[in-house]
């Protein structure tokens, strides 16, 4: 396996229209003296996609050279010029103007990589690009879909987070806390734990790489996190003057991270008024997550999932702004998890990858993750509980979590997620648990619409004896299958705990946390969670409903 060490994607923009659109990115960014820079060469296209630009951020000039009090760069045109500017501090955009700029790239040198569709209209190029980036920014994992990408008439892509993987590369955490490596630093940062990471020991590897540096701890996150502890950890983290955020665990403690992030980038002591998408602005303080779970992937999505206690559902916070500078995937950090959490969260990261292929706002790199996360979950998940030392397993599972969190933060979820949302709102089941059993169920509800992505993604999910013996006609069918399959057979290696109906989801006391009297209640606020408009079958109330008794 190769190591996972690419460089950030920053944010990919694509469509007809889409330069105009970037204006508006240079205002959440308070860009106040933006430049096109370009060549002659480049010079009546730079012109005209300034002239778009102005239409949204005013002062868009046209030159050879920046100016010294130029905030922004715009580099307009091929290799030679992102050469030339690419080790300049200032933030930048590649505005990519023809085939030979596609043909040229090799990996994304700056902030934003900006294709318009007026400009560049060749589809088989712009199909090639789309595989060199997916290539370039999965360090050189993803290079393997089979399909003919599909490229949708304009969609962003982003991942700010910088990857460092591998089985003990905890150990690099102490030179980004010093500034290496590009890292912005740390004199004094925030710890977020929760009290599972002290009791199964992984808080004392964290303590022995932080060695003699000065830090807070915060570790009393609960495993349902919500706005409550955000602020109650903003108001300590200002009170303490950190300077930095360091969130170790699973997805509640770096969702508690990325509400903690929010507040205190903005000077703010709560949460309210910043859910949604659009909202939230550049966040400058410096962020490092450390996932201990193989199934969120919330060290490289943009969206935050937060609890608020007053109306009993999760608040979505979207924004590639909310994305961590760093994400440290360690081997050693997954290996304490029981077989049963293993499981659920394997399958909450199967969950997010088949979403991100099957529903409306895919594109054509969330695809490339996506199919490269279900494959790495199809040979790795079971094989891991049967062996959970094997450090390759559990690294391979990371980054099968992290490959799917960038797709679906990209192309987002659909019902799986949008019911899944609200059980655990109401019943307060564990995530992973209700995406197991959901799954396959929401395949076949959406099926008239997604079969043929369902047949795609067959040789992903199945064996390679399987995939040789199934007709074409039956291999849509085939993947719901071998997803039932999965769970039937991850139920037998954890000795029944992994569940595959919702009445099999548990408490402590043994009895059901999920009860056919709350279907109601679920179906109603599920009516309202932002994730139900990717489906791309309409959802109304009785069809929830039916899907929950389907479940049960």
């Amino acid at each position: 396996m190769t190591l996972f060490d690419p460089k950030p994607a920053g944010t990919l923009m694509f469509g007809a229209s889409v330069i105009s659109q970037f204006g508006y990115e240079l205002k959440l960014l308070d860009v106040r003296k933006p430049v096109v820079v370009t060549i002659d060469a480049y010079r009546r296209k730079a012109l005209k996609a300034a002239a778009l630009l102005a239409r949204q951020s005013k002062g868009i000039v046209v030159a050879g050279e920046p100016a010294g009090d130029d905030d922004f760069l715009l580099l307009a045109g091929g290799k030679t010029i992102m050469d030339r500017w690419v080790d300049d501090p200032r933030p930048k955009a590649w505005l990519m103007l023809d085939n030979n700029d596609l043909h040229d790239f090799r990996e994304p040198q700056s902030d934003f990589t900006v294709i318009d569709s007026r400009f560049i209209r060749d589809k088989s190029a712009v199909r090639d690009f789309m595989k060199k980036f997916a290539f370039s920014v999965s360090g050189g994992m993803v290079s393997d879909h089979p399909g003919n990408l599909a490229v949708p008439s304009a969609f962003t892509y982003s991942c700010r987070t910088k990857v460092i993987s591998g089985n003990n590369s905890l150990e690099r955490l102490s030179g980004l806390l010093a500034g290496k490596g590009g890292s912005r630093g740390m004199k004094y940062p925030m710890v977020l734990i929760d009290r599972g990471i002290k009791a199964v020991g992984l808080f004392s590897i964290l303590e022995e790489v932080l060695g003699e540096a000065k830090y807070e701890v915060f570790d009393d996150i609960p495993p349902d996190s919500g706005s409550i502890t955000v602020n109650e950890i903003s108001r300590l983290y200002k009170e303490k003057g950190c300077d930095g955020i360091i969130a170790m665990g699973g997805g509640s403690v770096l969702d508690t991270g990325k509400g903690v992030f929010l507040n205190v980038s903005l000077d703010r002591d709560d949460l309210v008024g910043m859910a949604g998408s659009n909202i939230i602005p550049r966040l400058d303080t410096p962020f490092i997550a450390v996932p201990t779970t193989s199934g969120t992937g919330s060290e490289v999505t943009k969206v935050a999932v937060i609890s608020d206690a007053e109306r009993n559902r999760k608040i979505l916070y979207v924004s590639p702004w909310l994305m961590p500078d760093y994400g440290i995937l360690d081997s050693r950090l997954t290996r304490s998890l029981p077989p049963h959490l293993t499981s659920i969260t394997g399958v909450d990261a199967l969950s997010h990858a088949v979403e991100a292929y099957t529903c409306m706002g895919k594109n054509p790199i969330s695809d490339q993750m996506a199919w490269k996360a279900v494959e790495l979950i199809k040979d790795n998940l079971a094989a891991v509980i049967s062996d959970p030392q094997n450090p390759e397993l559990r690294l391979n599972l990371a980054l099968a979590s992290n490959l799917a969190g960038q797709a679906f933060s990209n192309s987002m979820v659909g019902m799986v997620h949008t019911i899944g949302h609200s059980v655990g709102a109401v019943c307060h089941a564990p995530h992973g648990s209700c995406m197991s059993v959901l799954l396959p169920v929401a395949l076949e509800y959406n099926y008239s619409e997604i079969s043929s992505l369902l047949a795609e993604l067959f040789p992903a999910v199945a064996e390679t004896g399987v995939i040789e013996n199934t007709p074409a006609e039956d291999r849509a069918r085939g993947t719901i299958e071998c997803i039932r399959g999965l769970n039937s057979k991850l139920k037998e290696l954890t000795g029944g705990i992994h569940p595959v109906k919702l009445s099999e989801i548990t408490g402590r006391d043994g009895e059901p946390l999920v009860k056919k009297s709350d279907f109601n209640r679920i179906a109603e606020i599920s009516l309202g969670d932002a994730s139900i408009v990717y489906n791309p079958v309409e959802l109304r109330l009785n069809d929830i409903i039916g899907v929950l008794e389907q479940c049960y």
